[in-house]
């Protein structure tokens, strides 16, 4: 990876982080609430320039950035009555607005990656690049289409990958025998361990979905008989399912950007709820932070989606950045204190009991998420940094 192409994924990553916090800017200048500074990256601060009553700042670490909305962390009491009496401060206002407020960033982030996808899906024929899929699932819009022979991962005595197969194929034929699913490969490979087998299979990293490599496998004999429930052991590959959605009828492609977030962030949801439901059930926050990324993990994504390079470079940095947009727009979203999403839940309270939460109370709640969110991220960056 060039430097160049190093500042250009900052860059780019930092700008999704700004728009997030633009929208919580224009919200709060739209509703009569003082912003008192708006800054790029984050302190300590290279250079600022008060217009009106902002601080516009350009500050050292090129990170994102950051809005400091009048009002908005109220720690004390004695803070609190001076900013409930000061009408441009966050406080002041009706809990409605203050969520509208918060809400904004997640719907700009949202409102990017939908414009994205719109572009993707014009120049790229209505038809998504393959999903993963680590749940079964079925997409509300759009005709799926799918590959169950994507390999996964790989057993450390792989025959498969001392072939040189890759994690990412997708096993297509095995001695000329078109493979569909892991009962084809099952049947295909029946006995013959020890033998030289030709394997085709479909690169789907490459996204013009047309590279198919050959390799001359000899599958192992000694493998463990009980692994082989969980995909083709026998040449020491797990396989799962990877979808892609085509959306075909013209109100669909008209409704193609929305339509295309709406799949992807109700997938998310279903799986982060069947991850917490086996974190809970294992007694461990092992699953959440194997199957999370964090700002390291985001940009190692970005950055092998440059190095894949090909002839859909563009399309796969474009695709990539709505994903991510939408990514940030969940995680905000989630009623977990210190995030956007659980700020929303006090004042979703407060909407239905019509009763005001006490801001030390709420700082101090946000305090602690900050804390357990700071810990969990520290085991993702950790997990990131050893991929």
């Amino acid at each position: 990876m060039t430097f160049l192409t190093f500042i250009l994924i900052i860059l780019v990553l930092s700008s999704l982080i700004l728009i997030h916090e633009f929208g919580h800017f224009i919200a709060a200048r739209k509703n009569g609430v003082r912003v008192e500074e708006f800054g790029i990256g984050y302190p300590p601060r290279i250079w600022g320039r008060k217009i009106g009553e902002t601080l516009y700042s350009i500050n050292v670490l090129p990170l994102g950035g950051f809005v400091r909305i009048a009002g908005e962390e109220v720690e004390s009491d004695k803070e609190e009555k001076e900013y409930v009496k000061d009408p441009g401060s966050f406080i002041s206002k009706p809990p409605r607005i203050q969520a509208l407020i918060l809400t904004a960033g997640i719907i700009m982030n949202t409102l990017v990656a939908v414009f994205l996808f719109y572009i993707f899906f014009f120049v790229n024929g209505f038809k998504s690049f393959y999903i993963p899929m680590i749940f079964d699932h079925e997409f509300r819009f759009g005709t799926e289409h799918s590959y169950n022979t994507v390999i996964f991962d790989m057993t450390d005595d792989s025959a498969a990958k001392e072939a040189g197969m890759q994690i990412g194929e997708a096993i297509i034929r095995i001695d000329g025998q078109e493979i569909k699913n892991i009962q084809d490969e099952r049947e295909a490979l029946m006995g013959k361990s020890g033998l030289s087998v030709k394997i085709e299979a479909l690169d789907m990293r490459d996204r013009s979905y047309t590279k198919i490599e050959s390799y001359t496998v000899t599958p192992k004999p000694n493998l463990k008989p009980e692994s082989a429930s969980e995909g083709d052991s026998i040449i020491g590959v797990y396989t799962g399912e990877a979808k892609s959605i085509s959306y075909d009828s013209t109100l669909e492609k008209i409704f193609s950007g929305p339509l295309h977030a709406y799949n992807l962030l109700s997938y998310s949801l279903i799986s982060f709820g069947k991850i917490i439901g086996i974190s809970v059930q294992d007694k461990s926050v092992g699953p959440v932070s194997e199957t999370m990324v964090g700002p390291v993990g985001v940009f190692n994504i970005m950055v092998s989606v440059f190095k894949a390079g090909g002839s859909k470079l563009a399309l796969s940095v474009i695709d990539t950045l709505a994903i991510i947009s939408l990514g940030f727009a969940f995680s905000n979203i989630l009623p977990i204190p210190a995030l956007d999403g659980g700020r929303i839940a006090f004042k979703v309270y407060e909407m239905i009991t019509r009763k005001r939460v006490k801001p030390s109370f709420e700082a101090n709640v946000h305090k602690v998420g900050m804390y357990i969110l700071l810990g969990l991220m520290l085991l993702i960056t950790l997990k990131d940094l050893s991929l």
